[in-house]
């Protein structure tokens, strides 16, 4: 039987009609075979071109016959066992197939890290013993040969945190009985954590161990370590541009830790969810899904599909239903304002600089409430007052409060009275080239220090009539 399609024109109708292989590789992974049955691949070809017209079924129907197949060197293999043939498809195909569809990747296990790792490790040996020679075809091979590896482990990792970041569909596809059948909760419960347990620890957790830089193995150098050692072989042999390859696909493998670690978190905090939790989380992926489905219809070359035709999405969505009229939250507006900096670094130089004072701090003599003596309390606003002198201010609002944070904790003995008798001489004679104005004389202020609570009142006073400690005073 002569070819009746070359392996281009088969490939090509492959791809047109992606579904059958689709779901050959999702049966054949789900039963851990590394081939596909020829009649569960006859049975999927007749259920999947039914719909067909009658040309392209025909078509579909001859590419993906057997001896078609074979002929064009899609099926390398034709293994007849246990009364059955099982066809083994080229690894190129199933993998191109696999980088069409997230679903399909596959999450890499112990043992899968553990084979590139030995593979990488051999080849550091290897290269121990290299003459490091464009003129030698065993290092050209071998510079080849690791080249590929790692390229080969940067495509097979990048694509299990793809398939790991959609891990949040899966958990809500689990967890969706969760809501329609409540009587079996534990049940569903029990189920839940053992699939989740075991993708965590066949597939979550090696890939962690195998990207952290600070694993120690009882067998030898980690991933980092081996491609480190390369790194300075290539160095000290002057293959430079061999080295700095090797070195950014080393930074790229440590990129890669941080998304998966992610994942991971993300899995144990799924674990302690309860039912509400569940449905909650459920709900949300739902939809979520659904916007998804509606923001990629406009993602395409078409120009006339700009907006989400969510009509019908938001009425059958009770709480978006005058979503538009309800007030959003404000969000703080210091986010790209150069004034708030500005204030925010002034006030820190101010702190540095009366640390840097430390040593010069006075010691405000301690009274008691209940026996307190004038001449004390004028000695105590005098050394606090001297203090408040040498002292650099900046403009705010608030001169108490600027002030009192600067003093509380810092000034042995420093009460919060005290500064209000301070500030009455601070406004006779204030900062050069900075005037106190009286503010905010209607309210009151509340500032409690760490053992008493303080308050008074403002009355009203114009700006130029003389202050006293009721008043609330600004520079």
């Amino acid at each position: 039987m002569s070819k009746r399609f070359s392996t281009l024109d088969t490939t090509r109708l492959l791809f047109e009609h992606p579904k059958i292989l689709f779901r050959m590789i999702e049966r054949m992974d789900r039963h851990e075979n590394r081939y596909i049955r020829e009649s569960d691949l006859v049975a999927e070809v007749m259920d999947y071109t039914r719909t067909l017209g009658n040309a392209d079924r025909d078509r579909v129907r001859l590419a993906l016959n057997t001896d078609n197949l074979f002929r064009s060197g899609l099926v390398i293999d034709i293994i007849k066992a246990e009364g059955e043939r099982r066809l083994v498809f080229q690894d190129a195909l199933i993998n191109l197939m696999r980088a069409c569809n997230a679903s399909l990747y596959q999450e890499l296990t112990d043992a899968r890290l553990r084979g590139h790792l030995v593979t990488l490790r051999d080849v550091r040996n290897r290269l121990e013993t290299s003459t490091f020679s464009d003129a030698d075809l065993d290092y050209t091979e071998l510079r080849d040969d690791l080249n590929e590896r790692v390229s080969q482990l940067i495509g097979l990792l990048r694509q299990n945190v793809l398939r790991m970041q959609t891990i949040s569909a899966q958990l809500a596809d689990l967890s969706g009985d969760a809501s329609r059948a409540p009587e079996k909760f534990l049940e569903f419960r029990q189920n839940l954590f053992e699939q989740i347990v075991t993708l965590y620890e066949r597939h979550i957790k090696p890939t962690l161990v195998f990207l952290n830089p600070d694993t120690r193995l009882p067998d030898g150098s980690n991933l980092f370590d081996t491609l480190e050692a390369m790194v300075r072989l290539l160095e000290s042999h002057g293959d430079d541009n061999l080295a700095d390859q090797l070195f950014r696909s080393s930074i790229s493998l440590n990129a890669l830790y941080k998304p998966i670690l992610a994942v991971a978190q993300e899995v144990e905090h799924f674990l302690r969810k309860t039912r509400q939790g569940m449905v909650q989380y459920n709900a949300m992926e739902h939809f979520y899904g659904k916007l998804r489905d509606l923001k990629s219809e406009t993602e395409t070359l078409s120009l006339k599909r700009k907006w989400l035709e969510g009509g019908d999405f938001a009425r059958g969505t009770g709480f978006l239903v005058g979503l538009r009229a309800q007030q959003r939250p404000k969000h703080y507006a210091f986010g790209n304002s150069s004034s708030y900096y500005q204030l925010l670094f002034s006030e820190l130089e101010l702190r540095l600089s009366d640390l840097r004072r430390k040593a010069q701090v006075p010691v405000l003599q301690e009274v008691d409430g209940s026996g307190r003596h004038t001449r004390i309390d004028v000695q105590r606003i005098n050394q606090l007052y001297q203090w408040l002198e040498t002292l650099e201010l900046r403009p705010t609002t608030d001169l108490v409060r600027e002030l009192h944070g600067r003093l509380d904790g810092f000034i042995p003995g420093y009460r919060f009275p005290d500064l209000l008798a301070a500030l009455n001489r601070l406004v006779n004679s204030p900062p050069e080239g900075l005037q106190v104005v009286t503010t905010n004389r209607f309210r009151i202020l509340e500032q409690p220090p760490a053992s008493e609570q303080f308050v008074y009142r403002r009355r009203r006073l114009e700006t130029d009539e003389p202050v006293n400690q009721e008043e609330q005073h600004h520079v």
